[in-house]
C-alpha cells in the first residue's frame, strides 16, 4: 500500500488569531512528544507491513519550533520502518522568525532529507500581519524566503488576503513581493473565520464588523490572473505552482489517495476509514506510552458518504477520473452524472475528455457550490 505520510507538530510559540489547529505553547514536552511520535511510526509499521511512504509532511502548530535533531531522528525512525521511496517529498512547514533566529538549524533540515519548505509568510505589510498577530514583520518576511531559497530548492510561501478592508493595491503589493522572489509554489488563501479563534470571537462582540472584504471575488480573480500571467500553473483552488513543483502530498488529498496521520488531531483516511487522534497532547503520549495506538475516533465510510467525500475532494484539483470513479463505486460516471455534467459544461465551468471530468479557471471560483450539485 503507498501512503502519504502527515506528522502533526503541536508546539507554537503563540496562537494567532484565525488559527484552529490544536496547539500548546508547553516546548518543554517536545521530548516527550517525539519519543511518542516514533513509538506511533513503529506501531503503524507493524498495522500496515510492506507499506510504502512517497510524500512525508511535517504540519502544525510550528514543526521548524523543532530542532534538527527531532526532525533527524522522526525522518530516521521512519526510513528504518517503512519504505520510503528515494525521490520522496518531505515537506517542512515554517514561520520566518523561526528561520531568522536560526538559519543554520534549516541547513540541518535540509541534511535530514527535508526537501521542500513551505513559510507562512502571509503578508508583506505590517498592518497585515499586526492584525494576524504574526510575530514577523514584512522585512523578515521578504528575508526569510531569501534564506529559504538558498537552503532548498523546492520552496512555498502561504499568503492570506481579502479582509479588514484590505486594498486591491495591497494584494498587487503582496503578490510582486512574490514575483520578485520566483518562488516555486504559493498558497493564496481568503481568510477564513473558525469558531474558537480569537477573530471569531471578536466578530460576535461586534468588535469587528468589516473583516471580510465585499470585493471577495474581484481580489480572487485578480490573484488568479496575475500568477497564471507569470508562469503559475493554477492546480488547485488555493494553490498555485511553477510546471513540476505541485506539492505532491497535498494532491494525495485532493486525488482521493491514501494518507496516515500522526501526532495529536491528526487524521488519516485508508481504505472506507477515516479515523483521527485526540486533540489532546497528555492523552496521546498516555497512549502510546502503553504501546498502544491514540486513535480516538473512527468513522467507517457508507457508501454514499464516501462518494460524496470523493467529490469534495477532487473537484478542487485534477477532477474525476473515469478509471479511478469506477474503482471505487463500480459504476460509470457519466452515466450516473450526465444531466449535472452538461449543465456545468453549457455554463463553461468544466471541461470534459475520455478520461476526466474536470473544472476550469471559473469552475474553480464557484468549487464550493458546484460540489454540491453532485452530493446525495
Amino acid at each position: 500500500m503507498n501512503l502519504g505520510l502527515y506528522i502533526h507538530i503541536p508546539f507554537c510559540h503563540r496562537r494567532c488569531s484565525y488559527c484552529d489547529f490544536y496547539l500548546t505553547t508547553n516546548l518543554k514536552l517536545i521530548n516527550d512528544f517525539v519519543d511518542a511520535l516514533k513509538q506511533e511510526i513503529i506501531l503503524y509499521s507493524v498495522k500496515y507491513p510492506g507499506s510504502t511512504i512517497d510524500t512525508i509532511f511535517f504540519g502544525g502548530g510550528t514543526p521548524s519550533i523543532l530542532e534538527s535533531t527531532h526532525i533527524d531522528n522522526i525522518i530516521s525512525c521512519i526510513k528504518n520502518n517503512f519504505n520510503v521511496i528515494k525521490s520522496s517529498e518531505i515537506t517542512i512547514e515554517a514561520n520566518p522568525e523561526d528561520i531568522l533566529n536560526n538559519t543554520s538549524k534549516f541547513a540541518g533540515f535540509r541534511k535530514s532529507g527535508i526537501n521542500r519548505i513551505s513559510v507562512g509568510v502571509q503578508s508583506f505589510i505590517d498592518k497585515e500581519l499586526s492584525f494576524l498577530t504574526r510575530a514577523h514583520n514584512s522585512t523578515e518576511a521578504y528575508q526569510s524566503l531569501e534564506i529559504s531559497k538558498s537552503i532548498f530548492d523546492n520552496v512555498s510561501a502561504d499568503l492570506i488576503y481579502a479582509f479588514n478592508e484590505q486594498e486591491m493595491s495591497d494584494v498587487e503589493h503582496n503578490l510582486n513581493k512574490i514575483l520578485n522572489l520566483e518562488l516555486n509554489h504559493i498558497s493564496a488563501y481568503t481568510l477564513i473565520l473558525e469558531k474558537g479563534t480569537l477573530l471569531y470571537k471578536q466578530f460576535e462582540q461586534n468588535k469587528l464588523l468589516n473583516i471580510f472584504d465585499k470585493d471577495n471575488p474581484q481580489f480572487y480573480e485578480f490573484v488568479n490572473t496575475t500568477l497564471i500571467n507569470n508562469g503559475y500553473i493554477h492546480y488547485e483552488v488555493s494553490n498555485y505552482a511553477k510546471p513540476g513543483f505541485q506539492s505532491k502530498h497535498n494532491i494525495k488529498y485532493w486525488d482521493f489517495d491514501y494518507y496516515l496521520g500522526l501526532g495529536p488531531s491528526a487524521h488519516s483516511f485508508i481504505g472506507n476509514e477515516r479515523f483521527s487522534n485526540p486533540k489532546s497532547l497528555k492523552k496521546y503520549i498516555d497512549k502510546l506510552s502503553l504501546k498502544t495506538l491514540p486513535v480516538e475516533n473512527i468513522e467507517s465510510l457508507t457508501p454514499k458518504g464516501l462518494k460524496n467525500d470523493y467529490f469534495v475532494s477532487v473537484l478542487r484539483c485534477n477532477g474525476v477520473k473515469f478509471e479511478q470513479y469506477k474503482k471505487l463505486f463500480g459504476s460509470e460516471f457519466l452515466e450516473d452524472y450526465r444531466d449535472v455534467v452538461d449543465r456545468l459544461l453549457v455554463l463553461s465551468l468544466a471541461g470534459l475528455d475520455n478520461s476526466v471530468f474536470k473544472l476550469n479557471e471559473i469552475g474553480y471560483a464557484l468549487a464550493d457550490e458546484i460540489t454540491l450539485s453532485f452530493l446525495k
